[in-house]
């Protein structure tokens, strides 16, 4: 037995899938991913034609050394490759035999000699540190003096402002009235010429003693900065780099008398015994990132040995190979670019150093590429940002772009 339903062809169709709905879904996800694809494709070119344009390098960085200040023994050594050191901070200890007979030979018992050099180390340092105490006294003296002479002439200017303002008040109603006598025939052409230039004598009056007063404020403002904006700031004894120079003189004095205090007081000890040893701070001479170390703790070295290497994490340089015609239009001071492999990044620099020949000479963290006879060893110094410097991105691979 068997049965037949028949149904409407309305309802018939409301039973059917909706396959032409989920075609058209699949193909837009289709088209979808291709255009992502192709957009990545495109990508992945343009990073290729950039970087096809540079020549192949690395980021290198300037060595800082650390060597043995005389001959002795390493001693304990706290700072590891890698690690990041600032400049004079403590890298280990170094220590140096004061036996009783060593001590004869070097002289280092010598109390009156020992005694009479840091009195002399006392003496270049106050007189160092008065120097300085002058140097900002008088740059500070300079600049009120300077500040309130430069407000005088502004003063002067806006007076001379308030002037021309009247004169061109007055020159605009001669120049109205003679234009209108000039229009009834009263007054000449030679008249109303005269009256159209005295107007424009007293508009370029005005205009420099405008002029006048601005530049009187810059002045103000950068003299009150300690800035070098014009030719009389020089008279004064003061300048940034004095006052660098002159800290650094008073940085290296006092680690001088750091050491020679440490060799008094144990020379004023008791001999305990016939083979004491002094020990002597290892300081960092450069901030960056320790690169190797280049001794062991127990190690007997001799007098400029060196212990550690460091990598100068605040100059960066990149050396590159071109060829000769290349070489021919290349100039000290013009702008590249260093693109890097790894991370995309971009930063300015300028040439620095053409047709190096020895390439070992050159103390950096790793060596540079030797140049063959038709090609030409090029530097550049690489200007980072802080916060790139931070991450010390020595041994960076990347192009650089001329």
């Amino acid at each position: 037995m068997s049965f037949e339903f028949k149904m409407p062809e309305e309802e018939l169709a409301k039973l059917r899938l909706p396959e032409q709905t989920r075609r058209v879904g699949f193909g837009s996800r289709r088209l979808y991913v291709g255009g992502l694809l192709g957009v990545l494709a495109v990508a992945v070119l343009v990073r290729s034609f950039v970087f096809d344009t540079g020549y192949d390098s690395a980021l290198v960085a300037d060595l800082g050394v650390v060597r043995a200040p005389t001959g002795g023994v390493v001693g304990d050594l706290s700072a590891n490759v890698g690690d990041r050191v600032a400049r004079g901070q403590a890298l280990g200890v170094f220590t140096v035999p004061v036996g009783l007979s060593a001590a004869v030979r070097a002289g280092s018992e010598n109390v009156d000699q020992l005694t009479a050099t840091l009195a002399s180390i006392d003496a270049r340092y106050a007189t160092l540190k008065a120097s300085e105490a002058q140097i900002r006294s008088e740059a500070a003296t300079f600049r009120q003096q300077k500040s309130a002479q430069l407000s005088a002439v502004g003063d002067a200017a806006s007076a001379y402002i308030a002037a021309t303002d009247a004169r061109v008040a007055y020159a605009r109603v001669q120049l109205k009235r003679i234009r209108s006598l000039a229009d009834k025939g009263f007054v000449t052409t030679a008249t109303l010429d005269k009256a159209v230039q005295d107007m424009r004598d007293a508009t370029a009056s005005r205009a420099a003693a405008v002029a006048q007063r601005r530049a009187a404020a810059i002045e103000t403002s950068a003299a009150g900065k300690g800035l070098l904006l014009s030719s009389g700031y020089s008279d004064v004894q003061y300048s940034t780099q004095r006052l660098s120079d002159m800290t650094l003189a008073l940085v290296q004095l006092q680690g001088q008398r750091d050491a020679i205090a440490a060799q008094l007081a144990s020379a004023r000890q008791p001999a305990a015994t016939a083979n004491r040893r002094m020990t002597m701070p290892l300081a960092a001479t450069v901030s960056g990132r320790v690169w190797s170390r280049l001794a062991a703790a127990g190690e007997t070295v001799k007098e400029g040995d060196p212990i550690y290497a460091l990598a100068d994490c605040s100059s960066f340089f990149a050396y590159f190979l071109v060829g000769r015609s290349t070489y021919s239009e290349l100039t000290i001071g013009r702008p590249v670019t260093f693109a890097s492999l790894a991370g995309g990044q971009r930063w300015k620099g300028s040439i620095v150093n053409l047709g190096t020949t020895d390439s070992g000479a050159l103390r950096l963290t790793s060596q540079v590429p030797t140049p063959r006879d038709d090609s030409y060893l090029v530097g550049a110094r690489i200007d980072l940002p802080p916060a790139d410097q931070q991450s010390c991105p020595v041994g960076v691979a990347g192009r650089v772009v001329l």
